[in-house]
This record gives structure tokens, sequence and C-alpha cells, in this order.
């Protein structure tokens, strides 16, 4: 491959799944062409019923990657460009888990990313090889798709502004409260020490020209895509499942009340839908009479601790430190849906 083409090809890809993400928010159609299984018209319907048992898992996965392959391709590179390109030291005195302010940095920075928790996790991966500490890390990972912008713009446009507002609110401090908590438990401070001790050797290493940074930032995504897109795969194959066999009635019928508002926070963990998605698939379930304050559980548990991305995190930060952030997620929607707290607040 040409030196030319090394240099390039991050920045393509970059330009490219970046395109693919502004582009049909603007123009109201797909960069490119999109197979979707589900027909809008059809609510009352699970188009992948249509589907041989042996088909539906493929038939999912491959409308995924028609509808979504942008987003990752963006977020892996822009993981490798961080890796790459970002000074290790500033990484290390703006992102700290030693300062709490750069847990408030992380969490008002993360909106500016419209991706979802699985596009989250390279950027992710990419903050800890720059040298980010485990909780400013963490509390990137859950904010960036709970409360992007076009989510906040989604869901004040579609279902309401407080919904919102609430939403913003809650992601907030939700994500700044589990990097907090998780980087002060024995499993998130090993992470941090195993991932220090590798930025430790790299800021020793040369200096690089922005030709070969370009280069080494593809490396770093693809190391990065070889960690994640193995359990990803495996994620979406099993939601393709409960996609198939979870009756949307029986779901409505619980949705309501403090034990919907609980129910509300857990099912957004087998329910993975990509970002933007979930506000759609929120309206439509208030307008069977899923309650205000279960909404905004789902809305907030739903990106924060989705099984594919859960099953991807673990192979960047091990099982035990995804299971305390998944909980705290867990807990942090509950609490945000509590409806005694919201009876006259989120309904307009």
């Amino acid at each position: 491959m040409t030196k030319w083409l090394k240099t390039i090809l991050p920045w393509l890809i970059i330009g490219v799944g970046l395109a693919t993400i502004v582009y049909p928010r603007v123009t109201g159609t797909p960069l490119f062409p999109v197979f979707n299984y589900d027909n809008p018209a059809t609510t009352d319907y699970n188009e992948l019923m249509d589907y041989a048992f042996w088909q539906a898992p493929f038939v999912y996965i491959f409308s995924y990657i028609t509808r979504a392959w942008g987003p990752p391709a963006f977020a892996f590179v822009l993981g490798g460009v961080l890796s790459a390109f970002v000074l290790k030291e500033t990484m290390k005195k703006y992102l700290s888990s030693r300062h709490f302010h750069s847990f408030v940095l992380a969490g008002v920075l993360a909106p500016v990313l419209t991706v979802c928790s699985c596009a989250m996790i390279p950027i992710f991966g990419g903050l800890l090889l720059s040298g980010a500490g485990i909780g400013p890390a963490l509390t990137f990972l859950p904010m960036a798709p709970a409360a992007n912008i076009m989510a906040l713009i989604f869901t004040a446009t579609i279902i309401s502004e407080r919904i919102m507002l609430f939403r913003l609110a809650f992601s907030l401090v939700g994500a700044i409260a589990i990097g907090y908590l998780t980087s002060r438990t024995r499993r998130g401070k090993e992470q941090e020490k195993k991932y220090a001790s590798i930025t430790a050797v790299s800021v020793e290493e040369v200096k690089f020209d922005f030709n070969e940074k370009s280069w080494n930032a593809m490396k770093e995504a693809g190391i990065l895509a070889k960690l994640v897109l193995p359990y990803l795969g495996a994620g979406l194959f099993i939601i393709s499942f409960i996609e198939r066999y979870l009756p949307t009635q029986l779901v409505v019928n619980y949705l309501s009340g403090t034990s919907g508002v609980a129910l509300g926070a857990a099912i957004g963990v087998p329910t993975y839908t990509p970002t933007l998605v979930e506000v759609f698939l929120v309206k439509g379930l208030i307008n069977k009479g899923m309650s205000p304050a279960a909404a905004l559980a789902f809305l907030i548990g739903a990106p924060m601790a989705s099984i594919p991305s859960m099953l991807a995190v673990s192979r960047i930060i091990g099982w035990k430190v995804v299971v305390n952030y998944a909980l705290l997620a867990i807990v942090v929607a509950f609490i945000a849906g509590v409806p005694d707290f919201h009876r006259h607040t989120l309904r307009k």
C-alpha cells in the first residue's frame, strides 16, 4: 500500500462514516441502500416471524449492518486516532481518575458524539489506550449514547421536551456517578493500572510524523475491531431471537407503575436499539400505554447497558468491572423514572 493511501485511509473512513450519520438526519433518506425487514406500516406485526428459525439472526444482523455500518466504522477509526494522535500526558492531565473535574469534563464532552452504545466501545478503548483514567472513560462510555445531541433533539421533538431535559440531567449525573464509583472499586483500579502500564511504555516511543500517525491510527482501529466485533456479533445473534419471540403486547402490559419503571430500566439490557431508534420505539410504546416514567427509565437504561455493548466492553476491562457498571446503570435508570418524583413533571 502506498504511503499517501495509508495517510488518507483513516480520514476517508472517518469522513464517509460521518456522512452516513449526518446525511440521513438532513435529507431523511440513507446515504447508501438499506435492507430493513421491519415494515413501519405494520406496527402490530413482527416481520422476523416471516423467516425460518435459523434465518432470523442472519436477517437481523444483515439489516443492522446495512443500517448502521457507518457509525461503528467512524467510531473504530476515531478510537484509533485518539490513541495515535492524542498526547498521553494530555489525556492523563485532563481525564485522570484522580480529579473529580475530569469526570465532569468527560460527561460534558460526550454528547457531541452521536453514536450508539456499541459504536462508543472503540472510542472508549481508544481513550484508555490514550492515557485516560478508567473513571472518566467509563463516564464517557454511557453518556454519549444515552444523551448525545441528536438523541436529545429527537427526544424533544418526537416525545417531549420535558423528557428530553430529564434524560440529559439524569444521564449526566448518572454517568459521572457510574464512572466515579467504578473507578473506586478494586477491579476498576486493577484495570486502570493495566492500561497505565501500557501507556507508560508508549510514552517513551519516538515521535511520529502525520503520515505515520495516520497509519498507526488504522492499526489501533484494527486492534479495537478484533477485540469488539466478535462479541458484538454474538450479542446481535442473541438479540435477534429476543426480538423475534418477545411479544410487544406483553411488554406494554407491564410498563406502568413502579414495576413498570423497574422493567423499563432493566428491559433495555436485552433490547438493544441503534442510537435514535430507541426514541421511535419508546414513542410507539407510549402511544400504546407506556408510562412517561417507564419511558425515561428505558431511554436511559437501554443505551447505557445493552447486552451486545456489555459483551464487547468485557473484552476491554473484564467481566467483573462490566457487571458493576451494568448494575449501576440500571439503578440510575430506575431512579430517573421513579413515578412519584415525575408524576407532575413528565407529562405535558
